[in-house]
């Protein structure tokens, strides 16, 4: 990790009374300490891989009171040996680049906010990201190129299995508008809207760690084949809102009956809400079989587009996409269909939830609250599946939310 140089510079400069001009540039690197996968790799491969382990080997049975569990040979001439095997070289395990790099990403951001009164005030902003160094795995060791015969007397290292193998060689990029409305509270009124307009790229993969979200077609080459493509993470649009309110009634306030008694009943209510909509997320489709013939042990491969998937009558869970739009590629091809080239179904959601205050004193209250998440109870539809060697190629079988929760809580607060 020679080398690492975080740089952070950033400047505000209020242009006139009610405007300021904003803008940051930062480098940040990940770390070891984000890396829990890796120190996972070094243990448990070759040749450290013989263990013996019993459970319960204190536990009477019905048919004996004693353990009967005994040492096994550690020379092999029981079920197991402790001993590892004379090569690594048969071993498929999880193992990693011994030069890897941690990852680092360039971010910066420029921008405006407006004061339009004296407790609203509006945020246009850029922001933007460069991440180099970034994992990807799969197999490596695969063929060299897609072909007929054996693949592995086409890899780079024919006497060794392909295997699981992660490299620093990973990239992407990430830009947007974001704009946002926030209302501090002022005659019982809060609210924020925001809105985010962006569009993330990357090489390789999705997931947390390697082969863990999808990987490259060709590893030797990871951007090739429309290994390039959306983030499994890109979220086009995002829109939230929420908002906090104080009902103008009760005692101080201006709809006050005049009288206490009543004030108290009616007054002391607030309600609060959220909301969110957001673009779908990404997807593949992809075929479970080895079609270029390299040895990948992973579902790697994606389809061949052969006419529109959203060429149907009508988007139903029973048929989420034109399945007719892909085939399984050529024997010894890789297919042409980016990765994340479809989308789920576009998420939103409503929470709601409504206060009531009950004053003891000057000093303590009792406030109760009922919160309803999903107050619509609206289904959104799961990512489809996308592996047309399965049978429900095309169908969604799972729903992005859950139904409708409600919950009450009472308060005491002193």
């Amino acid at each position: 990790m020679r080398g690492n140089l975080e740089v952070h510079f950033g400047f505000a400069y209020q242009a006139e009374k009610r405007t300021v001009i904003r803008g940051a540039f930062g480098i940040v690197f990940d770390n070891w300490a984000g890396q829990e996968q890796m120190s996972q790799n070094i243990g448990g491969n070759w040749p450290d891989i013989g263990y013996q382990s019993a459970a319960n080997i204190n536990q009477p049975t019905s048919s004996s009171i004693t353990p009967l569990a005994q040492a096994e040979d550690p020379f092999g001439n029981s079920t197991s040996s402790l001993f590892p095997p004379p090569t690594p070289f048969t071993q498929v395990a999880y193992y990693y680049d011994p030069h890897i790099k941690n990852p680092y990403s360039e971010q910066w951001n420029f921008g405006f906010e407006q004061q339009l009164s004296q407790t609203l005030t509006a945020t246009l902003n850029y922001v933007g990201s460069a991440s180099k160094r970034l994992d990807v795995g799969g197999f490596y060791n695969t063929a060299l190129t897609p072909g007929p015969g054996n693949p592995q007397s086409r890899s780079l290292f024919p006497y060794i299995k392909p295997t699981n193998y992660d490299r620093s060689v990973g990239s992407s990029n990430y830009n947007a508008l974001e704009f946002s409305l926030n209302q501090r509270y002022s005659n019982g009124l809060a609210y924020q809207v925001a809105y985010t307009w962006s569009k993330c790229l990357d090489v390789g993969g999705d997931g947390w760690f390697g082969v863990e979200g999808g990987v490259p077609q060709d590893p030797y080459d990871p951007s090739a084949y429309g290994s390039y493509s959306v983030c499994g993470t890109d979220l086009p649009n995002v829109l939230t809102l929420n908002v906090l309110y104080q009902l103008p009634v009760g005692k101080g306030k201006s709809l006050s009956t005049g009288n206490r008694f009543s004030d108290y009943v009616l007054g002391n209510w607030q309600v609060n809400g959220i909301v969110i909509a957001r673009s779908g997320l990404p997807f593949t489709p992809l075929t479970s079989s080895d079609v270029a013939n390299t040895g990948n042990g992973n579902a790697y491969e994606t389809l061949d587009v052969v006419g529109d998937p959203n060429k149907i009558t009508q988007r139903t869970p029973s048929e989420w996409f034109n399945t007719a739009a892909f085939a399984i590629p050529a024997p010894y091809t890789y297919g042409t269909a980016p990765r994340n080239f479809l989308r789920s179904a576009g998420y939103w959601d409503l929470d709601v939830s409504v206060f009531r205050m009950f004053p003891l004193g000057e000093q303590r209250r009792l406030e109760f609250r009922a919160e309803a998440f999903n107050v619509l109870n609206t289904t959104i539809f799961g990512t489809p599946v996308g592996n047309i060697n399965s049978s429900q190629f095309g169908t969604v079988n799972s729903t992005a939310n859950n139904s409708r929760e409600l919950q009450f809580a009472l308060k005491f607060i002193f």
